[in-house]
C-alpha cells in the first residue's frame, strides 16, 4: 500500500505518518511545503513543492493507493487569500490528480463549521451547508462540492472527515492559543461556559483517516469525527486551567463584544493599518461561540469508528507534546 499525505510536517500530517509508518507493508510519501521540515519525517519518501503547483501534485501522485490531504496554510504569516487558494488549488489537484490515474482514493478533511456558524443539537451529516461569510470557513464547503463533483461526474474515489477540534502534542494553533490566553489571564468564554465543544483527539483523528481510507463503503461519503462525548467548552477550560495551574476563567462575553471586535481587526488589515495577529478570529469565534451536540452515529456504523480518548486523558498528553515544543525552541 502505498499513501501520500498532504501537508506531512504539519499538525495532523506528521501524526498520521508516523501511524502509517508503523504498519508493516506500508510505504509513505510525505509532501511537505520546505525542504528542512524533511528532518521531521524519518522514514517517509519526501517530496519538497506546494499543492497549488498542479505538475508537482501529479508526479508525487504516480503509483499511490491512497491520498490523505491534510495540506492547510497556517501561521501568522499566511494572509486569507494564501489560505484560500491553498485549501481550494491544493484540493482540486489532488482530484484532478486521482482523476487522471483513474485509481487511489482521497481522504479529505474539511470541519464542522460546513453546517454554518449555529446552534447545532444531534447533528448528523444529512443537514444542509450553510455559509458563515467567513472565507477560511465557507472554503471547506466549496471543497466538499468539488469533491461530489470529481466522484459523481468523473468517478473519482473520495471520502470526506469533518474533525471537531483536533487536540493533542505538537498542535500549533488551537491549544498553545488557549494556553496563552490563561497564562495571561485573558481567556474569556463567548456567550456561555456551557456550550458543548465537539473536539477530537489526534490518534483518534489518525484512526478515523485511517479507516475512511480502508472501508469501500466510505466511498462517496461523509463523516462526523469527534469523540462522541458532550463536553461543554467550560470543562474542557477548567481541566487545562488545573493542568496548568491557572485560575480557571469565569468571564463571559456577549457575542456582540468579539464580532465586532474581529470585524474592525479585518477592516484594519484590509486598509493596511494592521499586520499582526488579531486577538480572536472570525473563524475562532464561530466556533467556540456556539453550541455544537454532534452525532458521530454514521462513523460507528460505516466506518467502525470508536474514540477512545477523553479530554481528560488527553489533555495532560498534548499538554506534555506542546510544552517540550516549547522548550526546543
Amino acid at each position: 500500500m502505498v499513501s501520500l499525505v498532504t501537508g506531512a510536517s504539519g499538525f495532523v500530517g506528521s501524526h498520521l505518518v508516523a501511524e502509517l509508518l508503523g504498519e508493516e507493508g506500508e510505504s509513505v510519501r510525505a509532501l511537505v511545503r520546505r525542504t528542512e521540515s524533511a528532518i521531521e519525517l524519518p522514514g517517509a519518501e519526501v517530496r519538497s513543492g506546494d499543492v497549488r503547483d498542479s505538475a508537482f501534485v501529479q508526479d508525487a501522485m504516480q503509483g499511490v493507493d491512497v491520498v490523505y490531504h491534510c495540506a492547510a496554510a497556517a501561521g501568522p504569516t499566511s494572509s486569507p487569500r494564501e489560505a484560500y487558494d491553498i485549501a481550494l488549488t491544493g484540493t482540486r489537484n489532488v482530484l484532478e490528480g486521482l482523476r487522471r490515474a483513474g485509481r487511489g482514493r482521497a481522504v479529505l478533511l474539511t470541519g464542522l463549521i460546513v453546517l454554518g456558524a449555529r446552534h447545532l443539537d444531534a447533528a448528523t451529516e444529512d443537514l444542509p451547508y450553510r455559509r458563515t461569510g467567513d472565507p477560511a470557513s465557507d472554503v471547506k464547503i466549496e471543497i466538499e462540492q468539488m469533491a461530489w463533483e470529481y466522484e459523481q461526474r468523473h468517478g473519482v474515489d473520495v471520502t470526506v472527515l469533518r474533525p471537531g477540534l483536533i487536540y493533542g502534542p505538537r498542535d500549533r494553533r488551537n491549544l498553545p492559543q488557549m494556553i496563552r490566553a490563561l497564562r495571561r489571564g485573558g481567556f474569556a468564554y463567548i456567550r456561555s461556559r456551557s456550550n458543548v465543544m465537539p473536539i477530537v483527539y489526534i490518534s483518534d483523528m489518525v484512526q478515523a483517516m485511517r479507516l475512511a481510507a480502508r472501508t469501500p463503503a466510505a466511498r462517496g461519503r461523509a463523516y462526523h469525527i469527534t469523540d462522541g462525548s458532550h463536553t461543554s467548552i467550560g470543562e474542557f477550560i477548567d481541566c487545562l486551567a488545573g493542568l496548568l495551574g491557572c485560575p480557571p476563567p469565569r468571564k463571559e462575553l456577549p457575542f456582540v463584544v468579539p464580532y465586532l471586535g474581529c470585524l474592525l481587526f479585518e477592516l484594519l488589515a484590509a486598509l493596511h493599518l494592521y499586520h499582526g495577529r488579531a486577538p480572536i478570529s472570525r473563524t475562532t469565534l464561530n466556533y467556540l461561540g456556539y453550541s455544537r451536540v454532534i452525532d458521530i452515529t454514521r462513523a460507528r456504523r460505516e466506518l467502525g469508528y470508536e474514540p477512545r480518548v477523553s479530554y481528560r486523558d488527553g489533555l495532560p498528553l498534548a499538554l506534555k507534546g506542546i510544552e517540550r515544543n516549547e522548550a526546543e525552541g
